[in-house]
C-alpha cells in the first residue's frame, strides 16, 4: 500500500495524464481536418479533366484516408471520454483502449497513448482505481430468515 504522499503524487499523475488526454483530442481533431482536406483536394481534381494521372493516384489512397478518419474521429471521441474518465479513476479498461486507438495517431499520439498504457498498467495507479471502487460500494447486508417450523 502506497504512502499518503505517494498516493497525492499518483493522482497528481494520474491528473496531468487526463489533461494529456484531452490535448490528444485537439491533434485527433486537427488530424481529422487534414483528412477533410486531402478529400477535398481529391474532389477538386476530379473536376480538371487535364489532371487525369494525378487524381488516379489520389483516388488509390482513398481507403487510407478513411481509416485514418475514423482512427482520427474515434481517438478524438474517445479521448475526451477517457480524460474524464481518468480525471475521475473510473473507466480503466475504457481509458487503456483508448490509448491503443491514440498509438495510430503519431508521433504524439504515440507518446501520449504509451504514457497512458504505462501508466494506468501500474499497480499503485490500479489500487487508486480499487480504493475508489471500494469506497463508493455500499455494504450489502444478507438476512436469512428460518423457515416457519
Amino acid at each position: 500500500m502506497a504512502t499518503p504522499e505517494e498516493q497525492r503524487t499518483f493522482l497528481m499523475f494520474l491528473r496531468i495524464l487526463a489533461v494529456a488526454q484531452w490535448v490528444m483530442t485537439v491533434i485527433a481533431g486537427a488530424a481529422l481536418v487534414l483528412v477533410w482536406m486531402m478529400h477535398e483536394e481529391t474532389a477538386r481534381l476530379a473536376a480538371n479533366p487535364y489532371r487525369a494521372a494525378d487524381l488516379t493516384a489520389l483516388q488509390s489512397y482513398r481507403p487510407a484516408f478513411v481509416a485514418l478518419a475514423v482512427v482520427s474521429a474515434t481517438a478524438l471521441l474517445g479521448s475526451i471520454v477517457s480524460g474524464v474518465c481518468i480525471w475521475r479513476r473510473r473507466g480503466r479498461g475504457f481509458s487503456l483502449g483508448v490509448a491503443v486507438v491514440c498509438l495510430l495517431l503519431f508521433p504524439v499520439g504515440t507518446v501520449i497513448g504509451l504514457a497512458t498504457l504505462i501508466a494506468l498498467a501500474q499497480k499503485p495507479i490500479r489500487a487508486l482505481y480499487d480504493a475508489r471502487l471500494v469506497a463508493k460500494a455500499k455494504p450489502v447486508f444478507l438476512v436469512i430468515r428460518q423457515p416457519p417450523q
